[in-house]
């Protein structure tokens, strides 16, 4: 009876670990492993800014692609116009129903956009997941060593999920967005936060009710035009995730706007 006691408790403990070990490899299946990554990619410091390129052979190529990312970062946040338009039509018959969605986020001044470009001067890089990396001063500044170091930073619990902090004297959007491109998902989760920080500041709202043939159809549009500046990426965070077996770069970013 003893030994078909312990026989059991055996057969458990293999069956526990099996399960343990498949849940193990599944969760390294669907996530890639964040390499050490310089303090600037996560925090960076005043007057420097972030550029990235897909990693390639061609250093000065990569450079290049990564520096002209950055100039337009800048410029964005410098001064820009967001624009968004939304429209909607519902009736009574629902096959007419239809939403459009536009949005849009421009540097105000292209030549201020070539300004910085021009003078802006790589001061630290690192290649990692594929990508280049680029860190850029426009005022010939020397970094403090402690952003150089390489850490892993764990999963910061503010970026939870989107959402606008409104403070006395500022405004901070948390933005989260996804991409099987690196540089596509950094750029789009700047665009959408100043997006919606511009949608909190300004709303023009029009609508209109038509009847036509006993068919009540109303339309709405909602257009936010809006000019922003002396914004500020205050942090920013990069996580993979697998989905549908292609692998997306999360990007979560911390933007404020001073009111």
């Amino acid at each position: 009876m003893k030994r078909i006691i312990i026989l059991t408790l055996a057969l458990f403990i293999i069956a526990g670990c099996a399960t343990h070990n498949e849940i193990y490899r599944q969760e390294t299946r669907d996530r890639f492993e964040i390499p050490p990554l310089p303090k600037w990619v996560y925090n960076t410091p005043d007057n420097f800014v972030v550029g990235m390129s897909q990693k390639s052979m061609n250093s000065d190529e990569m450079q290049e692609a990564a520096k002209q990312m950055a100039a337009v970062m800048e410029s964005r946040n410098h001064a820009s116009f967001t624009i968004e338009k939304y429209a909607a039509t519902s009736s009574d018959n629902i096959l007419k129903s239809n939403v459009t969605e536009f949005k849009l986020n421009v540097s105000s001044s292209p030549e201020k956009t070539e300004q910085i470009y021009n003078s802006l001067e790589l001061v630290d890089s690192i290649e990692a997941l594929g990508y280049f990396f680029g860190l850029f001063s426009a005022t010939q500044m020397e970094i403090e060593a402690s952003y150089k170091r390489s850490d892993i930073q764990r999963y910061p619990e503010y970026f939870e999920k989107d959402k606008l902090e409104i403070s006395e004297n500022t405004i901070t959007c948390f933005r989260t967005e996804s991409s099987s491109s690196l540089v596509l998902a950094w750029e789009k989760a700047a665009v959408e936060a100043r997006s919606e920080i511009a949608k909190y500041l300004e709303k023009k709202v029009q609508s209109a009710i038509i009847n036509t043939d006993e068919i009540t159809e109303k339309r709405l549009a909602l257009e936010t035009s809006m000019k922003l500046s002396q914004m500020k990426l205050k942090a920013s965070y990069i996580t993979t995730e697998l989905k549908d077996n292609l692998r997306l770069f999360k990007v979560y970013h911390e933007m404020e706007i001073r009111k």
